[in-house]
């Protein structure tokens, strides 16, 4: 087996870690990842091994890989391949879990308002500050509003990570709000004003995991849905990873944490 094949397979298994790039010419091509759209081929720079640290995701479904008919289209898969081949020595582990909530990331210990459901040990913020993480990243789409949490405990929740991440000076990227097709207008509304909330209160960090896939009504479009109103098909999340790919997170874990969002 070639050496990029084995690199490959190496990298879509749980928890990659440092591996080589091809030791060929330094670029490196892969599909379905171009801005030019799904189903493009472009050339990689060379791998750059002087960059090293840990990315830790939080989130829910999209995050731990259902709506991709293949698992190793999801974009965290593909982020990690993307990892592997470019910065080698920065790994990526997933605590991601279907189903989850600005209150399931809380830390350990923190107790919710009634009818909300406490942190999930081992998949929250505290597990991933406890594995020295240079960074992390939370993509939490729509659960909350299907939940009919109101939004200001959303935001409380958003705000508690943030300062914790900022005492321990990690990284925080997050995502904004996903389309979903709601039919209550009111989840729709909370949807789209989460997603306006999170934009400004966490940029120049916030990933925008919103407007390449939504309708005008909020809802996921046509050719981006997988067939549930609810999950992103393997089409979007080749154009979630080059969103997160765009970030440029590697190339600035030498900078500071910015401050609390206001």
């Amino acid at each position: 087996m070639k050496s990029s094949s084995l690199l490959l397979l190496l990298c879509l298994t749980p928890g990659c870690r440092e591996h080589s790039a091809s030791s060929g010419s330094g670029a490196v091509e892969r599909e379905g990842q171009s801005s030019k759209g799904p189903g493009s081929v472009r050339a990689l720079p060379q791998a750059d091994r002087s960059v090293r640290g840990l990315i830790v995701v939080l989130g829910s479904s999209t995050s731990a890989g259902i709506g991709p008919k293949q698992t190793r289209n999801a974009w965290v898969s593909r982020y990690q391949e993307y990892l592997a081949e470019r910065f080698p020595r920065v790994a990526l582990v997933n605590l991601a879990v279907g189903g989850q909530t600005t209150f399931h990331i809380q830390p350990t210990g923190y107790a919710p308002p009634p009818n909300r459901p406490a942190p999930v040990a081992g998949k929250n913020i505290t597990a991933a500050l406890a594995m020295n993480p240079t960074a992390i990243i939370v993509n939490l789409p729509s659960n909350d509003q299907a939940s009919n949490y109101p939004f200001a405990e959303q935001l409380a929740n958003y705000d508690r990570i943030a300062a914790l991440t900022l005492t321990q000076r990690v990284q925080l990227w997050v995502s904004t709000t996903q389309p979903r097709n709601f039919g209550d207008a009111a989840q729709l509304d909370h949807l789209m004003q989460a997603r306006d909330e999170l934009l400004k209160k966490f940029a120049p960090r916030t990933l925008d995991f919103w407007t390449p896939f939504a309708a005008a009504n909020g809802y996921i479009q046509a050719g981006y849905d997988a067939g549930d109103g609810t999950h992103l098909n393997d089409a979007a999340h080749a154009i979630l990873a080059r969103i997160v790919e765009g970030a440029r997170i590697p190339e600035q874990f030498a900078t500071t944490p910015l401050p609390l969002p206001g």
